[in-house]
């Protein structure tokens, strides 16, 4: 074959695990430019406070969630509890401090919708890795994902920028860059090594 390491690449980026990635990014990217139309038709049926409260409450749910996986850290792994609540405890605290500068419900959105992203990434990485050597780097399949997600979170922004009703914010792609760190972090923190 004239292009042996195509083959593989086609082969593997089309595992059942990337396609998820792929499906996932679809569901994004279809979602993103109808996401003002269902916010203001969801505040025109219903009071803006119920619609901003609908909001508080799925992200307090959330954050819910992290304390539960938090839990679940101390009891099952122990070695590593330390070092998340440390990282977790950071990314949150970052994630606030945007909140508090940019005072928009919605934008928090971005941390739980980049963390799942990331997760997905992190697992098709891994099984192609596996598929490959036989062996992974946890290490390094970490750091390809939060670069992948990174870049798939400016790639959303850039966008967003070329659609109506929907503008560019650097602001937004850090948002996704600590939800995709968070997502790591969750991960790390309940899977046993």
């Amino acid at each position: 074959m004239l292009f042996p390491p195509l083959k593989r690449i086609s082969i593997t980026l089309l595992s059942r695990k990337w396609l998820l990635v792929y499906g996932y990014l679809l569901i994004i990217l279809i979602a993103t430019p109808y996401l003002p139309s269902l916010i203001e038709w969801a505040q025109n049926k219903w009071p803006t406070g119920s619609v901003s409260g609908l909001v508080l409450i799925v992200e307090i749910s959330i954050g819910f969630l992290l304390i539960a996986l938090v839990c679940s850290t101390f009891f099952f792994n122990r070695r590593k509890f330390f070092l998340f609540i440390l990282i977790a405890s950071g990314l949150i605290v970052v994630s606030c401090l945007f909140y508090l500068i940019i005072r928009n419900p919605y934008e928090l959105t971005h941390l739980p919708e980049y963390a799942l992203l990331s997760i997905l990434i992190l697992q098709a990485i891994e099984r192609e890795k596996k598929q490959e050597r036989g062996k992974v780097n946890k290490g390094n399949s970490y750091v390809e994902s939060a670069i992948i997600t990174g870049i798939f979170g400016g790639i959303d922004e850039i966008y967003q920028g070329l659609l109506p009703l929907r503008y560019f914010n650097w602001y937004d792609i850090l948002l996704n860059m600590i939800g995709g760190l968070l997502g790591l972090t969750i991960f790390w923190g309940i899977i046993r090594d």
